[in-house]
């Protein structure tokens, strides 16, 4: 990837919700999934896939409750490649997931398929996802694809149901023909409960299984919603400069790091809805409009809440004073769901930054 990539005008990756996703109500201050017949039709869904050519992003990514249930979907992803992108679709479920489906899709302009996998083993993935027989069916969906040669990502979303597996999971996936694995860390209010949340040590102990087993991996590896992760390689990579030269040099300029590029909400990623709303990503769901009223290229470019979310200046707390926050950030969506500022603090980072142990 281009690092000099502009992220402002240009997203990394662009994400549409083509079906919704059942779960409770979204509190107050953000928009609600809609029932289906408010759902884009398949000419808004086309036009839509236009708009998001005009933005030129890497990615196109199909995702929702489960993309293969939204009609016409072979049709929609093969117009989205004619329009010069790059779709990817993200299964949340695998269920519905043959040889065919896989091949078909590939036909179709695929570019890469994402299967979820969610435990180490038959009993926790099954447990977790709450289909009996889903692993069984995962790892031979993933098996398709690397039959077919249809590149292939891997989810998981991290919890505390599966913290002590991230290792196990990654043996899963050593085998196998895998682009990127990319672990989600969870959100309250947006189907994970408090009580899955992992602790702030608990998303260090994390973030270092999550260093090892990418050190062993022949695929990428990144974090979704940690975007403190890249402050942990970061200092990782101190340490090892420190014990080679004997020198610790914050390196703030770092590039081409797994997980490390400044992919944020607002300064990397849109996300539309499956009723058209425009938001940061499927977290944050505060609207910057609708993409039956206004133009998704001036949503991402020119509103104000892009906007703030673009400028570091405006985090408050600790990640204001953090000598990491152009890389980092924390989540947003987070700190929205918890404190109801989308600017506060990273709630689930225990890094205390430079300048407040000074003062401490």
């Amino acid at each position: 990837m281009n690092n000099n990539f502009d992220s402002h005008s240009h997203p990394l990756f662009a994400m549409w919700e083509t079906n919704a996703r059942p779960g409770p109500q979204i509190s107050e201050g953000a928009f609600s999934p809609s029932e289906d017949d408010l759902e884009l039709t398949d000419n808004e869904a086309e036009q839509l896939i236009r708009d998001v050519a005009a933005l030129a992003p890497p990615t196109f990514v199909f995702a929702g409750f489960d993309p293969l249930l939204r009609s016409r979907i072979h049709s929609l992803v093969q117009y989205a490649a004619s329009c010069g992108l790059h779709p990817v679709m993200i299964l949340g479920s695998n269920s519905h997931v043959t040889r065919s489906v896989i091949a078909d899709l590939k036909k179709a302009g695929l570019s890469r398929l994402g299967l979820t996998l969610e435990g180490g083993a038959e009993q926790s993935h099954d447990r977790i996802a709450g289909i009996p027989g889903s692993f069984a069916r995962t790892i031979e969906a993933i098996q398709w694809a690397n039959e077919c040669r249809l590149p292939l990502q891997i989810h998981s979303n991290v919890s505390r149901r599966n913290l002590p597996e991230i290792e196990q999971i990654g043996s899963v996936i050593k085998p196998f023909r895998v682009l990127t694995w990319s672990l989600t860390f969870p959100v309250p209010g947006s189907g994970e409960s408090l009580h899955d949340l992992p602790s702030a040590r608990e998303f260090e102990e994390a973030f270092a299984s999550i260093y090892k087993v990418a050190q062993e991996l022949p695929c990428k590896v990144k974090t979704v919603q940690a975007p403190h992760y890249r402050r942990f390689v970061v200092q990782q990579r101190m340490r090892f400069r420190a014990g080679t030269s004997g020198l610790m040099v914050l390196p703030m300029n770092e590039v081409g790091i797994p997980g490390v590029l400044p992919i944020n909400e607002g300064r990397a990623s849109i996300f539309i809805s499956n009723t058209g709303e425009i938001s940061p990503n499927q977290w944050l769901r505060v609207s910057a409009g609708n993409v039956r009223h206004c133009k998704l290229v001036d949503a991402y470019r020119n509103s104000a809440l892009f906007g703030s979310l673009r400028d570091p200046e405006n985090l408050k707390g600790k990640c204001g004073a953090c000598e990491f926050k152009v890389m980092c950030g924390g989540s947003r969506a987070r700190a929205w769901a918890l404190s109801g500022d989308m600017f506060g603090e990273e709630p689930n980072c225990s890094y205390l930054p430079m300048a407040e142990r000074k003062i401490s």
